[in-house]
């Protein structure tokens, strides 16, 4: 990160906003804490004072996230900000001792009571935070770590429910299944009911809402293949592998799919070995497809 450099001599800084870089980099919902620095150090460039409003900053944030896809009505990335990464402290607005202990930050009413700034030591350097902060924003939204599910909702989250299936086909492209965290992340991004977002995934057979195999084994039968012996390559799979259709082996290899023409007919049976269409299959033929993957 170029900007760090000019950190370096503030040694706690650095390995703070390392941390928070560390920590989006393995966990990607992690990113919206990175938004609401962001905001923090907009908020008081603007005004030109380090200490910002809670309400303020939480206002600005509701205001501004929708457009990247980030739930600016969710509070905890803010309080995350607050409390995971020794940057801030909280200063309630009528006067009073500054809290800057994780432990007493957590237990804050937050409210329209408190203001909250950068602690002592690194007031000096908001300049360069705002920097870091937005660098680090634009490199997380468009480099090669933007392949984030926070990522794709801000990409989708402008066109709102037009957005939608794409945002599911990308997302389910991360972990290779929806999950209902995934879901709801997706409702909230792109401001969809979730009811909605379940009818979507429910509604394409190409959309999982349940962990799957990394490799799908997808044997077509439609009547040519079915009267060309698909069942017997169907039985001999599910004999292999100890499973039904829709089921995933135990070890989260292969998922079994029954489905419609594949449109090799003039090659009956086939079957899909992941992106590998398989023609004039035989239950030796996939048996020995089977040990080679």
């Amino acid at each position: 990160m170029s900007l760090l450099k000019h950190l370096r001599s503030n040694a706690e800084l650095t390995a703070a906003l390392d941390r928070l870089r560390d920590d989006i980099r393995s966990d990607s919902t992690k990113l919206p804490i990175l938004f609401w620095l962001r905001a923090y150090t907009i908020l008081a460039l603007e005004r030109d004072s380090v200490s910002v409003r809670w309400s303020k900053l939480s206002g600005f944030v509701s205001r501004t996230a929708r457009e990247f896809g980030i739930n600016g009505l969710d509070h905890a990335p803010g309080r995350a900000l607050l409390t995971a990464y020794e940057l801030f402290q909280a200063t309630p607005i009528d006067g009073g001792a500054s809290v800057s202990d994780p432990d007493q930050l957590r237990a804050l009413d937050l409210g329209r009571n408190f203001q909250v700034e950068l602690r002592p030591l690194y007031q000096p350097e908001l300049s360069r935070v705002h920097d870091w902060a937005i660098e680090t924003w634009d490199e997380f939204r468009a480099g090669a770590e933007n392949k984030t599910l926070a990522a794709i909702l801000a990409r989708w989250a402008p066109v709102g429910k037009s957005g939608l299936l794409p945002a599911l086909i990308e997302a389910q492209e991360l972990e290779g299944w929806l999950s209902r965290e995934t879901l709801v992340a997706i409702a909230q991004g792109l401001q969809v009911p979730l009811s909605h977002v379940y009818g979507v995934a429910d509604f394409y057979a190409h959309l999982y809402t349940k962990p799957v195999g990394k490799i799908f084994i997808r044997v077509c039968d439609d009547v040519p293949c079915y009267l060309a012996g698909s069942e017997d390559i169907l039985h001999r799979v599910k004999n292999l592998l100890w499973v039904r259709n829709g089921e995933t082996t135990a070890d989260g290899r292969f998922t079994l799919e029954h489905v419609p023409c594949l449109g090799h007919c003039d090659h009956a049976p086939v079957a899909m070995i992941g992106t590998q269409v398989h023609e004039n299959l035989t239950p030796e033929k996939i048996s020995a497809l089977l040990r080679t993957e």
